[in-house]
C-alpha cells in the first residue's frame, strides 16, 4: 500500500512539474508573440524667427509625394536665412541635408549638404538658401537627416522670402495674445480684438472662439496651468494675412490629483503696420480619459470637458461599449467590469507629474475610428494618418487592427500606405471607411471606391470617380450609390450586394444624397441635358425619387414643367431647389419645395449624457446600463501581437483628373473635382484653394483695395466678332497671343475650351460659373481679367476694382467704363454668376 502511495505522489508530483515547466515555455512564447507598441524614434525639427521657435516638424520615413505636403510654410530672413533646432532625441546623425524645390517638387532648384554644425542633443542650425529663388514665390524646403545607421528622415516645410509679409510681427502677436489669456489682467488688453455675441458658446471649455465672452477666452474659473510650451505652426502665410495653430497641455488639480488636457488653437490674423485684426480664433480642449484613475461613479464614466460628438459604438446586445476621446480608443464590459485602453499613441502621465510628455507621441495627425464590435468585445478599428511611432513610424496610411478580448492582443490586419498629407487622408476617409463582418474593408481614395481583403491582403477599385456628382455615402459608410452608365449602382457594403437602378434609354440618372440609409436621386432627359457657350451643363431633373438600400421605390416627385436642380436634406425634409420650364424652352428659378420623409432613429442601451458644473460648466460622461462596481473594475493595457514580414497592400489610382483643395487655417476642408465648388467653400470658411501641383488657385483676402488692368481699353464688337470673341481676343492678347476667336466659336468650340488649348503651358483656365462677384476680385488684383457669358448671349469682361465699383470692359457698346459694386453684383447674380478667368503658371 505504501509502495502505491509513494508511486501516486511521485506521478502527480511529475504531472505538476510538467504543467509549470509547459507553463513557463508558453508564456516565453507568448510574450515573444506580443509587444508594447515600440518607442518612437525620429528627431524632431523646429525653426527660429527671431526669439520665436515656430513650425515643429516630424520626421518621415521616405520621401513623400511634395505637391501634396502643404503643412506649414518658412518665412526666411532678408538674405534668404534659415534657422532650425534639431531634437536628437539621442540620436547621432550622420548628415544633414536641405533641398530646395518647386512647389510640385518637380524642379530641383537646390541640394546642399550642411556640414557646420556640432553633434549634441539638441542641434542648432544656421543657413541660407543660394541666390537661385524668387522673391514672393512660394517653394518647398526639404530637410533631411541621415543617422548613423545610414536611416534617412524627411521634414517637409514650404518656404517663401518676402519683404512684406510680417512673418515675425504675425507669430509675436499670436504668442502674445495666447500668453495673455492665462492672466485675466494683462488680458484686458485682447478685449478690442474679441467679436463677443450671441453666437459664441459659453456653456463649455471643450470649444470657444472668436466670439465667446471674456471669461470664457480667459478659462473661466478653472485653475489651469500649462504642462507643456506651445508649438506654434505658422500653416498660411500672405501679404496681409497668416493662420497658426498652437498646441499645448494644461492641467488642473493639484500636482497629486491632475487631470490633463489636450488643447488646440486656431487664429487667422491680419495685419497692417497700424494694427493687427484678429479675423478668426477657435480653442478646442479634450480632457485625456485617466483610465487608471478617478472617472467611474455609479453607472458612469466620466469623461469630462470633451466634444458632445465623441465617437462611441455599442455591440448589439449593448454589453461592450467602445469608445474614443482625445486620441485614445477604450473597450468596456458591462458585465464582466473591464476596461481595455485599445490604443494610445501616448502615455497618460498625469497621475505623474514628474514624467516628461514627449512631443512626438503628442503629434496629431491621425485618427481613430472604430470600424466594429462584436458581442464577444472583439473590436476592429482604423488608426489612419501619420504613425508617431510602433512598426510604421514616420509613415502615412491606414492600419486596421483587431482586438481579441479572450487574449488580450491587438494585431494589425493589413496596412495600406499613402504618400499624400494627413489631412487629405482624413478628408478622404471622412466620406468612407467601413468595415462589413466578412472582412471586407471599403474606403474613398484617390478617384474611387476600393475593397480591400483584410484575410487575403488583396484590393481593387470597384468604382472610379471623377465627378462631384458622380456619387453619394450614407452617413453610416454602409451604402453607397454612384453613378453607372445612365444608371446607378446600389451598394450595401454591409451585405456586398449591389443593385442596379436604370432608366430610360433617353434618360440619365444622379445620384442626390441620403435620409439615413435611404437613397435619394434624380433622373433628366438627355436631351434636357444642354451645355451653355461656356461649356457650363445645365441638369434639370423631372423626377426625385427615394428608395431603402434594397433599392424598394418609397417616394417619387415629379410635377408639370418643373425640374429639380439640387437637394439638400434637414432633418425629416428634402428640400429641393426647382426651376420652371417656360413655353420657349428657356428655365427660371421658382420657388423650393419640400418631400417629407422620416427615418427611425435607433438608440443605444448606453449613451451619451451631459451634466452641467458650475466651474468646469458641461462635463460629458457615458451611462452605461449597468452600475460599476469601481473596486472590482480591471483596466487592461492590450500588448501587439508580433508577426514577421509586412501586410502592407498597395492600392493604385490611374486617375489623372484634375482635383482641387480647399484648406482652412491649415485643415483640408473639402476635396472637388470643379474649381468654382472649392472655391465657393473657401469663401464661406476663409480659406486657400491649391490644385493637385500645389499651386495656389486662390486666397480669401489677400488683395489691395484697388486695381485695374491698364492694358485693357475698350474693344467694340464688328461685323466679322461678337461680343464674346472680343472678350476671348482681349484675354489673349493680354497674354501675347493673337487669334481670331470668332472662327473657332464658329466651329463649335466653347469658350474654356479656346482658352484651355491657346493657353496651354502659360495659364490654367477656371471655370467659376456661380462663384461670388467677390471672388473674383482676387484675379483682378492679379491683372487676370474675369470674363462673364450673360443669359442674353452677350459677353463682358471684368477688367478692375476699387471700394465702391466694378470696371467694365463692354464690347456691345465699346465702353470702358465703372459700374457700381453692389449693381454689379446683382447683375451677375441675375445672370447666374457665369464667370471664367485662369491663373499664370510655370511649366
Amino acid at each position: 500500500m505504501k509502495k502505491l502511495i509513494f508511486k501516486w505522489v511521485i506521478f502527480l508530483l511529475t504531472f505538476v512539474a510538467a504543467l509549470l515547466v509547459a507553463g513557463r515555455v508558453m508564456n516565453h512564447d507568448n510574450q515573444n508573440m506580443t509587444m508594447e507598441l515600440s518607442a518612437a524614434s525620429f528627431p524632431v525639427i523646429t525653426l527660429e524667427k527671431g526669439d520665436i521657435a515656430y513650425n515643429e516638424l516630424h520626421g518621415y520615413a521616405q520621401a513623400m509625394d511634395i505637391a501634396y505636403q502643404r503643412g506649414t510654410i518658412a518665412e526666411l530672413g532678408e538674405n534668404r536665412e534659415l534657422v532650425f533646432c534639431i531634437e536628437t532625441y539621442g540620436i547621432k546623425l550622420q548628415g544633414i541635408r536641405m533641398e530646395v524645390r518647386s512647389r510640385d517638387g518637380s524642379r530641383l532648384i537646390e541640394n546642399t549638404e550642411i556640414t557646420e554644425y556640432v553633434q549634441d542633443s539638441t542641434i542648432r542650425v544656421e543657413t541660407a538658401l543660394k541666390d537661385l529663388i524668387e522673391k514672393d514665390t512660394e517653394y518647398s524646403l526639404i530637410l533631411v537627416l541621415t543617422d548613423e545607421a545610414g536611416r534617412e528622415i524627411w521634414y517637409y516645410t514650404r518656404a517663401i522670402w518676402s519683404d512684406n509679409t510680417w512673418g515675425y510681427e504675425k507669430l509675436a502677436y499670436v504668442k502674445d495674445f495666447h500668453e495673455k489669456t492665462f492672466d485675466k489682467e494683462a488680458a484686458k488688453d485682447l478685449i478690442k480684438y474679441l467679436e463677443s455675441n450671441s453666437q459664441g458658446d459659453n456653456t463649455t471649455f471643450h470649444r470657444v472662439d472668436i466670439h465667446s465672452s471674456f471669461n470664457q477666452i480667459t478659462w473661466g474659473d478653472l485653475d489651469v496651468r500649462r504642462l507643456t510650451e506651445p508649438a506654434v505652426n505658422l500653416v498660411e502665410l500672405a501679404a496681409q494675412t497668416a493662420s497658426m495653430e498652437l498646441h499645448y497641455l494644461v492641467a488642473t488639480g493639484d500636482s497629486r490629483n491632475q487631470t490633463c488636457y489636450l488643447v488646440e488653437e486656431l487664429y487667422r490674423i491680419r495685419y497692417t503696420p497700424e494694427r493687427v485684426y484678429l479675423l478668426e480664433y477657435e480653442r478646442t480642449m479634450d480632457q485625456i480619459p485617466a483610465v487608471k484613475g478617478d472617472i467611474y461613479g455609479n453607472d458612469k464614466i466620466m469623461l469630462g470637458i470633451v466634444g458632445e460628438d465623441m465617437a462611441l459604438v455599442e455591440s448589439e446586445d449593448g454589453n461592450i461599449v467602445v469608445f474614443e476621446a482625445a486620441g485614445r480608443l477604450c473597450s468596456y464590459n458591462v458585465t464582466t467590469n473591464k476596461l481595455a485602453l485599445l490604443f494610445s499613441f501616448y502615455e497618460d502621465n498625469s497621475q505623474n507629474v514628474r514624467a516628461q510628455w514627449d512631443a512626438r507621441n503628442l503629434y496629431q495627425r491621425y485618427k481613430l475610428k472604430i470600424l466594429d464590435v462584436d458581442e464577444g468585445n472583439n473590436v476592429q478599428f482604423a488608426v489612419y494618418g501619420y504613425m508617431n511611432r510602433g512598426r510604421h513610424e514616420g509613415e502615412v496610411g491606414i492600419q486596421i487592427y483587431t482586438y481579441n478580448s479572450d487574449r488580450n492582443t491587438i494585431e494589425e490586419l493589413v496596412y495600406i500606405p499613402y504618400d499624400k498629407s494627413y489631412e487629405i487622408l482624413e478628408r478622404e476617409l471622412d466620406q468612407l471607411l467601413y468595415l462589413n463582418r466578412a472582412g471586407k474593408l471599403y474606403l474613398y481614395l484617390d478617384h474611387g471606391i476600393y475593397e480591400v481583403n483584410t484575410k487575403d491582403r488583396t484590393g481593387e477599385r470597384i468604382a472610379l470617380v471623377e465627378t462631384d456628382e458622380a456619387i453619394e455615402i450614407s452617413d453610416s459608410h454602409k451604402i453607397v450609390v454612384w453613378r453607372q452608365d445612365q444608371g446607378l449602382q446600389i451598394m450595401n457594403l454591409g451585405t456586398e450586394q449591389v443593385i442596379s437602378i436604370d432608366v430610360g434609354a433617353d434618360e440619365i440618372a444622379r445620384p442626390l444624397g441620403f435620409m439615413g440609409e435611404d437613397i435619394i436621386y434624380g433622373v433628366a432627359k438627355q436631351e434636357d441635358v444642354v451645355s451653355d457657350a461656356v461649356g457650363r451643363q445645365l441638369f434639370p431633373m423631372y423626377l426625385v425619387c427615394i428608395r431603402d438600400a434594397s433599392g424598394k421605390l418609397l417616394k417619387a416627385y415629379k410635377k408639370e414643367n418643373i425640374y429639380a436642380l439640387s437637394c439638400q436634406v434637414e432633418e425629416n425634409q428634402i428640400i429641393l431647389e426647382r426651376l420652371l420650364r417656360r413655353e420657349d424652352g428657356s428655365y427660371v428659378n421658382t420657388t423650393r419645395d419640400q418631400i417629407l420623409h422620416s427615418v427611425t432613429q435607433d438608440v443605444g442601451k448606453n449613451q451619451l449624457v451631459v451634466a452641467a458644473v458650475d466651474t468646469y460648466e458641461k462635463l460629458v460622461q457615458i451611462q452605461v446600463r449597468e452600475e460599476i462596481n469601481v473596486k472590482a473594475l480591471q483596466v487592461l493595457t492590450p500588448k501587439e501581437v508580433v508577426f514577421e514580414g509586412g501586410r502592407n497592400v498597395l492600392l493604385s489610382s490611374d486617375s489623372e483628373q484634375e482635383r482641387y483643395y480647399v484648406y482652412d487655417k491649415g485643415r483640408t476642408a473639402g476635396i472637388y473635382y470643379t474649381p468654382a465648388m472649392a472655391i465657393n467653400q473657401a469663401n464661406d470658411c476663409s480659406g486657400v484653394v491649391v490644385d493637385d501641383r500645389g499651386r495656389t488657385i486662390w486666397i480669401r483676402g489677400n488683395r489691395v483695395l484697388r486695381n485695374q488692368i491698364m492694358a485693357i481699353t475698350a474693344q467694340e464688337v464688328t461685323e466679322e466678332k461678337n461680343s464674346l470673341a472680343v472678350c476671348l481676343d482681349t484675354m489673349l492678347s493680354l497674354e501675347g497671343i493673337v487669334r481670331n476667336s470668332d472662327d473657332l466659336l464658329r466651329r463649335g468650340k466653347s469658350a474654356v475650351q479656346i482658352l484651355e488649348e491657346n493657353l496651354e503651358g502659360q495659364a490654367q483656365v477656371l471655370d467659376l460659373g456661380g462663384c461670388s462677384l467677390d471672388a473674383m476680385l482676387y484675379f483682378l488684383n492679379q491683372d487676370i481679367p474675369v470674363l462673364a457669358v450673360l443669359q442674353n448671349g452677350e459677353a463682358v469682361l471684368l477688367t478692375g476694382f476699387n471700394e465702391y465699383n466694378i470696371v467694365v470692359m463692354e464690347p456691345s457698346t465699346g465702353r470702358l467704363y465703372k459700374k457700381g459694386m453692389n449693381d454689379t453684383r446683382e447683375w451677375m447674380e441675375e445672370n447666374g454668376n457665369p464667370f471664367i478667368t485662369y491663373i499664370r503658371v510655370e511649366e
